[in-house]
């Protein structure tokens, strides 16, 4: 009996955690709800995607405000989606893509945009071949490189013998290491991709994103659970990053400004 009775009590205990859990979701729910209704009330036409940004206006508007008060403390919207419960695309449906990063553009950065003929031509016809081929970029580069290359090597000076790259590549290496060093520097600008990415996706605030690398194929899938807006979404993730400079003005200068205020 007191086993059963013992067992009784994990069950409402473990009942009133679940409730607990399940709150947050609830209530998480009621307001994306709510953020429906009025995109359903703003948006003409029925124009699915226009509803999204309402809706995505709208719980941009309650992000930071008090949605629940329980007295010892008090939650935000925000604070409701990171403690409610992780539903993937097949629960809540979201936004699912592949990115393709451009293997050939990363080439070319790493040649200095090299204007040599044999590789310039080379990139054309894997370009062509790709169409039809699901083969890695880079391994279709090195065989169309191979068809034509004659004496010229991957490693001459106005290829990828770059000063950049002296460290890595040198003079009159054989291709097939060449093209080793060329797959760890396309893995580098892809992994700094993901970053990037999750980066960008943690300020865009989905809960549970699935960011992952397809092999080495250069392409990389995004699952977004809960968004709609496929606009600012694909904003998101393909826009540039751009380093401004801006003049400012020194301590000295500053200090000088005040002290004319001064008098």
């Amino acid at each position: 009996m007191q086993n059963k009775g013992l067992i009784k009590l994990f069950a409402i205990l473990f009942g009133l955690v679940s409730l607990y859990q399940l709150s947050f979701t609830f209530l998480a729910n009621k307001v994306e709800d709510n953020a429906v209704n009025y995109a359903e009330s703003k948006a003409t036409d029925n124009d699915a995607r226009q509803k999204a940004v309402f809706e995505r206006k709208y719980l941009d508007s309650v992000s930071n405000k008090e949605i629940i008060d329980i007295s010892v403390t008090t939650y935000t919207y925000n604070d409701l989606r990171e403690k409610e419960m992780n539903l993937g695309l097949d629960l809540k449906g979201g936004i699912n893509a592949i990115l393709q990063v451009s293997v050939k553009e990363v080439l070319k950065s790493l040649t200095n945009d090299s204007k040599n003929v044999v590789f310039n031509q080379a990139l054309a016809a894997a370009d062509e071949a790709q169409k039809d081929d699901n083969a890695n970029y880079l391994d279709l580069f090195f065989e169309e490189f191979e068809k034509i290359a004659g004496t010229t090597k991957l490693s001459d000076p106005s290829i990828f013998g770059t000063k950049a790259l002296s460290e890595k590549i040198t003079f009159n290496e054989a291709n097939a290491t060449v093209k080793e060093t060329l797959q760890e520097e396309i893995n580098s600008s892809i992994i700094t991709t993901l970053e990037v990415l999750r980066s960008r996706i943690d300020k865009f605030g989905v809960s549970s994103p699935k960011i992952q690398r397809i092999g080495n194929s250069g392409r990389i899938q995004i699952e977004l659970p809960g968004a709609k807006d496929i606009e600012r979404v694909t904003k998101l993730i393909t826009s540039k990053a751009e380093l401004q400079f801006w003049e400012v003005y020194t301590n000295a200068e500053v200090q000088n400004f005040f002290f004319s205020a001064n008098y």
